[in-house]
């Protein structure tokens, strides 16, 4: 997914203090910390705070990265023990990511283009996403975690592995147990996906 090459030339111009590699380094990773930061906190402006500490953080610490391995594993290691001690201090407070109001705090309508599904399919998905959504945010942080690296930043299992220092048997594991506890957390509330 990205270029571990390249983020190591960038990663060395970083460490000699070019500005240059440092703005590479935020607009090549910006968009990713902040989806997971995002989908694990489900709360815009903290997402934002977050992704900009990660930032921060990776920054002042970038003399300890270990050329052995993938800087964007290291990142998203960083990222996730970042939010994982966020939602722990704030004990999980959410929002709901289909709210119907915007960042700036204006009420937004949907608009749906001609010749795309019926209206009745796209709500019945909408929902059932916002349903698995709902449910995936009230996983216990290390499997939201490991379930986000997977499906969202679509990680392969040994870059998770490597993400979060467990052993590839560990991640399967553990995302066969997060599959589980969405499936029983679905049927309980009596939700079909």
């Amino acid at each position: 997914m990205f270029d571990r090459r390249q983020d190591l030339k960038t990663i060395r111009r970083c460490k000699r203090g070019e500005e240059d590699a440092f703005k590479e380094i935020l607009e090549r990773y910006r968009g990713p910390i902040y989806n997971l930061c995002y989908r694990m906190t489900r709360n815009a402006e903290d997402a934002r705070d977050l992704g900009q500490e990660v930032f921060i953080k990776v920054f002042s610490l970038l003399d300890r990265f270990d050329e052995n391995y993938a800087f964007s594993s290291w990142l998203f290691r960083i990222a996730t023990n970042h939010c994982i001690d966020h939602l722990r201090r704030n004990r999980l407070r959410f929002l709901s990511l289909d709210g119907g109001v915007g960042q700036d705090g204006e009420e937004y309508e949907i608009q749906l283009p001609d010749g795309g599904p019926e209206p009745d399919t796209v709500l019945q998905r909408k929902e059932a996403l916002q349903r698995l959504d709902e449910v995936i945010g009230q996983l216990p942080p290390h499997y939201r975690a490991i379930t986000l690296l997977r499906h969202d930043q679509q990680l392969s299992y040994d870059e998770i592995a490597e993400v979060l220092h467990l052993p590839l048997g560990t991640v399967k594991a553990r995302i066969h147990r997060a599959r589980n506890l969405v499936q029983q957390m679905l049927k309980a509330r009596a939700y079909d996906i």
